[in-house]
């Protein structure tokens, strides 16, 4: 009571509460959270047992302050998105993005702002998923570049990995959320050279203003856009199908500065520059794919983001990739994500019990409680009984281990066969992501889990019968291309003359408003019926 009225008359804004074991006996925060309420009427409460019920005190306490810390920004944020969706007319009830993929109301997003961190890349994933889905594909690897970063994921029989928490600025968010690997690679980042004389492309961007020098607003700084404008694989004459104007003498001379302390003519140094960034990105990909058990060559590569197709060719063959997906609209795949996603939620609580003193009925009891709060919230969410979809998981791990696994537990009773086949696919699992599992090691559930989903109306994507393989009517000229050491003359496309059927010969350019797809030499584009391209070796 004295910290609350001391806190009164400073006007706290947000309180985090969190105490040592409140994940298992809640009743210490819920009478301080009274106290507050009586003293700070209007002050936004984290309280942890809500928050995150779940043991490792200093995660928890970190991922409760985090969403205290947000609280009040975003709680400002929802209530003037409220306004403007009522004075606009817009009567549907609106949904905000968050990270585990799914999507949630404004209330619940209110309350739990955490929710929201990192929450636009897993938009893309999902939309990414959603398209390969279309295409009959269940595994691929997930690939999105814009103007700061580069962002890698995986979906493995049709479902993308989540992650239970990571770092986000420093500080532990224990949340489910899409396992995106994030690198500061992307249109903006500015290549140097570093102090040892080698080339080094980012994590420091050039942004949006200034920008690129090649934008014409103030930045000299060489970036990844100028060394394509110098390369000619994006379009001198202006980006955004011709919207923007840019000024690719800029481009030469910013490269130019780099060339020179590289001791290069300055579209080598322009390769350089590329061929460095794509190493990066394959490198952030390995530790999605191959570090998690995974043979990336097993995978489909999808392309977007304002910079993902013009990459893709070369990511691809460094991974050994043999097939590329590039959406119609790969700028905007983000924003279908949202319109292909479900309301999702997670409910969880720790209760660490080795498997050999765990019994059926102590699995039924724990996801009992845990189903009967999904199916409480789903309802609460307007969702009908039929649209609901529970999924059951335990984090498991051996004896003595400081991390776990997620194990899926399936549906149905629970019967003497239950935790034996429970047992089983925890082995395979640590066999996947370990390299190795000891049968018969002693293990031990950790965190119980239910994922509550809200099936949602999708956007319908309409697919067009095929017109032929010509692609002649979509051109729209030819250009300079600098490519493996030499000056080449490319045949440049309009992705919105394309058909499908079309198929595009590399190396080959096709430009649309909100990207550029490049088709290496030796590969082959096709345009399928949703206005998909497939970009496989020949």
């Amino acid at each position: 009571r004295r910290a609350a009225t001391r806190f009164k008359g400073a006007g706290v804004e947000a309180v985090a509460v969190c105490y040592l074991h409140g994940y298992r006996y809640p009743d210490h925060e819920l009478a301080t959270e009274l106290i507050l309420k009586g003293e700070l009427p209007d002050a936004f409460l984290s309280v942890a047992h809500r928050v995150l019920p779940e043991f490792r005190e200093f995660e928890r306490l970190s991922t409760t302050v985090v969403n205290a810390y947000l609280g009040p920004v975003v709680s400002r944020y929802i209530q003037s998105l409220r306004r403007r969706l009522d004075e606009l007319g817009i009567s549907c009830p609106p949904y905000m993005t968050q990270s585990n993929g799914g999507v949630m109301t404004l209330d619940v997003a209110a309350g739990y702002t955490h929710r929201t961190v990192l929450s636009g890349p897993s938009a893309g994933v999902v939309g990414a998923t959603h398209l390969a889905a279309l295409a009959d594909l269940k595994d691929v690897l997930t690939f999105d570049m814009g103007g700061t970063s580069a962002d890698l994921s995986l979906v493995v029989g049709g479902r993308p990995a989540v992650a239970f928490g990571r770092e986000v600025a420093g500080y532990p968010v224990k949340a489910p959320m899409v396992d995106v690997k994030t690198i500061g690679a992307g249109g903006g980042s500015i290549a140097r050279v570093d102090s040892g004389g080698l080339l080094k492309v980012g994590p420091e961007s050039a942004g949006a203003f200034p920008g690129p020098a090649c934008y014409g607003l103030g930045g000299d700084e060489p970036t990844v856009t100028d060394a394509h404008v110098v390369l000619g694989t994006l379009n001198p004459g202006g980006l955004l199908g011709g919207q923007m104007p840019i000024d690719p003498g800029k481009a030469w001379k910013a490269v130019g500065k780099l060339a020179s302390r590289l001791g290069l003519d300055v579209p080598t140094a322009a390769a350089g520059v590329v061929a460095v960034v794509v190493a990066g990105m394959a490198r952030a990909a390995r530790v999605v794919s191959v570090q998690r058990g995974y043979d990336p060559r097993d995978f489909t590569l999808v392309a977007f983001g304002g910079a993902g197709p013009l990459h893709a060719g070369w990511l691809a063959r460094q991974l050994g990739v043999r097939r590329i997906l590039v959406p119609a609209r790969p700028g905007l795949l983000c924003a279908l994500g949202l319109l292909v996603t479900d309301i999702r939620a997670d409910f969880l609580q720790s209760h660490l019990v080795p498997v050999e003193e765990a019994d059926p009925g102590l699995l039924a009891r724990i996801f009992g409680r845990l189903e009967a709060e999904a199916n409480r919230w789903l309802a609460d969410q307007g969702v009908p009984v039929g649209r609901r979809l529970l999924r059951r998981a335990v984090d498991m791990r051996y004896l003595g281990q400081n991390y776990e696994l997620v194990v899926p537990v399936s549906q149905g009773a629970f019967g003497p066969e239950t935790i034996p086949a429970v047992l089983a696919a925890f082995y395979r699992i640590h066999e996947q992501a370990y390299g190795y599992a000891v049968a018969g090691e002693p293990a031990e559930f950790v965190t119980f889990r239910v994922e509550a989903v809200g099936l949602l109306e999708k956007l319908p994507l309409l697919e067009a019968p095929a017109s032929g393989p010509d692609p002649e009517p979509a051109v729209v000229g030819r250009r300079r291309v600098y490519l493996d050491g030499e000056w080449l003359q490319l045949t440049v496309y309009d992705r919105e003359r394309l058909r499908p059927g079309n198929v595009v010969s590399g190396p080959a350019l096709v430009e649309q408003m909100d990207t550029t797809t490049f088709i290496l030499p030796g590969q082959v584009g096709r345009v399928d019926g949703f206005g998909n391209i497939f970009i496989t070796e020949a």
